[in-house]
């Protein structure tokens, strides 16, 4: 039989290698190919979370006060209800843009996000659970953390998705919400080293997901926007908008638990006092309201630095 050469599909097979530089998907300025299944199979199930369970190395026990002292015992199930209200907008925002991406890249690296998210969101509900909260009252928890100023923080993330701006809901969930983390992670890997290294076990291999998801939305943005002055805009107002918010939320939390937080380190300081909270300053050394403000700070610093890395500058 003939085959006719308008019939034949791509290039003359060649026995001498496997074509693994050729594209899958249609070329993207953005994509550096680290961004697709393969990749996430590579630092995900077998890198990160290897000899891993719900995010823990088997194991590590945690300091006997986390059980016995009721104020250190509150602030661990506040800590990990408050990771759980950004993990729950991400892993539903996330899951909706698969459905929006303009291109297949995109998409496929959105669904291994979202699968990361919904990870996140789990190991930080089964936590709770090996410390005997209910899903009913991890809910309630939930909602005790979530102040008016995080809910307004979270309704403009979740709005960019409602109107359907695939630009503006990446910029909201993979820089702005996801970014933040970096400072906020760091810390609280910190501040539970002593009394509980699983969940500091914990909160690194979320924070190693973070970094890839920032990654991937510095990428795909830093190219939509140096495409579209308009997209470029539009990125540039939603920045400023949160950013405002994100101080909000801030000073709303040191005004509702930073006391609550003081009192608890203060009857623990001998176990905690010299963990290094900051590079250079000692958990002793500084109360917890500095520590908040500082965060917050670092939060900002990261911030500006995401923004400059994608091409905005809000000076």
């Amino acid at each position: 039989m003939n085959i006719a050469s308008e019939d034949v599909i791509g290039d003359a097979p060649s026995r001498a290698s496997l074509q693994r530089d050729r594209p899958a998907y249609s070329p993207s300025g953005w994509d550096n190919g680290a961004f697709d299944v393969q990749a996430w199979l590579d630092r995900a199930p077998w890198g990160t979370l290897r000899k891993t369970e719900y995010g823990c190395v088997p194991g590590l026990e945690p300091h006997p006060a986390v059980w016995d002292d009721p104020l250190i015992n509150e602030i661990y199930k506040l800590d990990i209800a408050t990771f759980l209200t950004a993990e729950e907008v991400s892993v539903q925002g996330i899951s909706r843009l698969v459905s929006l991406a303009p291109d297949e890249g995109s998409c496929v690296f959105l669904a291994t996000q979202t699968v990361d998210e919904a990870r996140h969101f789990e190991v930080f509900c089964r936590r709770l659970a090996d410390f005997g909260v209910s899903p009913e009252q991890r809910r309630g928890l939930v909602a005790r953390v979530t102040t008016r100023q995080m809910r307004a923080f979270y309704d403009v993330i979740r709005e960019q998705v409602d109107k359907g701006d695939f630009i503006g809901a990446l910029v909201a969930h993979n820089i702005i919400l996801e970014g933040m983390a970096y400072p906020v992670y760091r810390y609280e890997i910190k501040y539970w080293s002593r009394l509980d290294p699983a969940l500091s076990r914990i909160i690194q291999g979320a924070f190693a997901d973070e970094v890839h998801h920032v990654t991937f939305g510095e990428a795909y943005i830093r190219d939509a926007i140096a495409k579209s002055p308009e997209a470029r805009n539009r990125v540039g107002a939603l920045a400023h908008d949160c950013r405002r918010l994100l101080t909000e939320v801030f000073e709303a939390v040191i005004h509702k638990y930073i006391g609550l937080y003081q009192e608890a380190a203060n009857a623990h300081m001998d176990l905690m006092g010299d963990i290094q909270i900051f590079p250079g300053t000692r958990m002793a050394d500084v109360r917890e309201e500095e520590q908040v403000r500082r965060l917050l700070a670092e939060i900002q610093f990261e911030y500006e630095k995401r923004l400059r890395l994608i091409g905005i500058s809000q000076s």
